[in-house]
């Protein structure tokens, strides 16, 4: 059977439409972001590229992009930070991380994004207390739930899990309260807590949602609902000063040794061997960063290759493309 031109000709266009949507990448995709605006791609983990910065170096202002995810065939970017008339907040998308849109802007900092439930929640830090926004593809975003208490100012992390959004934060700076709510929708909030030990990275793995207690040499807690949180108990009450989820693991450590679990209950000691500060990984594959924006990648926690050399900046976040 002799087959037309213009048949195979719509085939081809078929077959490479099927290769690069649906969240389907041919190759690996990552996308870092961080300090001045800073957005970087990488196809295999190790060798990155400068797609788009506003800055250099960067600071902690209106131009720092703070959370990423990966959501409804797309990246969405968050941050922002500053005050008076240099304060700013962002909501950016991009497909492919190179060509980037602003969908909102604001004069307060953005920060987390976080997506479940298809659906997008953000945080935006105010006074007396911060506010969220929700959207359902990351381009039209609707106001949502302000928070009732006092003193709730500054969001820092959020994660899904168990049907809720759960967004932590403190009172500004260093000090201040450390507080999480929780909203199935970010429409409504159902809790509000100030009395937690401290907040910081924050996770969903096991059925719980994992927090450090600090941004360094941290404890752990967990929950099954943002609202009542457990110590969780390292080997040796050890401290920790990274968190990730690593696909069917969680995995925090420090500068000498890692701790797994697959319950957020029990933690074993791991064979992994950490280098600068773990951002990213699938339990196989590690991607970390050090200071400012040193890019470390290793195959399987073990041996650890330093990434191409770049210009300084921050990195705060790592996603990668095709995962929530």
């Amino acid at each position: 059977m002799r087959i037309g031109r213009p048949f195979l000709i719509k085939f081809l266009i078929l077959l490479l439409l099927c290769s690069l949507t649906g969240g389907a990448w041919a190759t690996d995709l990552w996308l870092a972001v961080g300090y001045g605006g800073r957005r970087m791609i990488s196809n295999d983990g190790k060798t990155w590229e400068i797609t788009a910065e506003w800055a250099q170096p960067g600071k902690d202002d209106g131009n720092n992009l703070m959370s990423v995810v990966w959501a409804k065939d797309q990246f969405v970017v968050v941050g922002g930070g500053g005050g008076g008339n240099d304060g700013a907040g962002h909501i950016l998308v991009s497909k492919d991380g190179r060509n980037w849109t602003e969908t909102h802007r604001d004069k307060a900092r953005i920060n987390p994004v976080v997506y479940g439930a298809e659906r997008l929640v953000v945080g935006t830090s105010s006074y007396p207390s911060g506010k969220l926004m929700w959207s359902t593809d990351a381009v039209t975003w609707n106001e949502g739930a302000k928070i009732a208490a006092k003193g709730y100012t500054h969001f820092r992390g959020g994660a899904y899990g168990n049907g809720v959004f759960v967004l932590t934060g403190n009172g500004g700076g260093n000090g201040g309260f450390s507080w999480a709510v929780v909203t199935p929708d970010g429409e409504k909030i159902t809790s509000e807590r100030n009395d937690l030990p401290g907040q910081g990275r924050i996770v969903f793995g096991g059925g719980h949602f994992v927090m450090m207690t600090g941004n360094s040499q941290a404890g752990l807690i967990r929950s099954q609902d943002g609202i009542v949180w457990t110590p969780v108990a390292l080997p040796g009450d050890v401290k920790v000063g990274w968190l990730v989820n690593a696909g069917p693991l969680l995995l925090a450590g420090n500068n000498t040794s890692v701790w797994s679990s697959t319950d957020a209950v029990h933690w074993n000691t791991g064979t992994m061997t950490p280098k600068g500060n773990p951002l990213w990984s699938d339990g196989k594959r590690f991607i970390g960063s050090g200071w400012p924006g040193k890019m470390t990648w290793s195959p399987d926690g073990r041996i650890w290759e330093n990434a191409n050399e770049l210009t300084a900046n921050g990195i705060n976040r790592v996603v990668k493309a095709g995962n929530p």
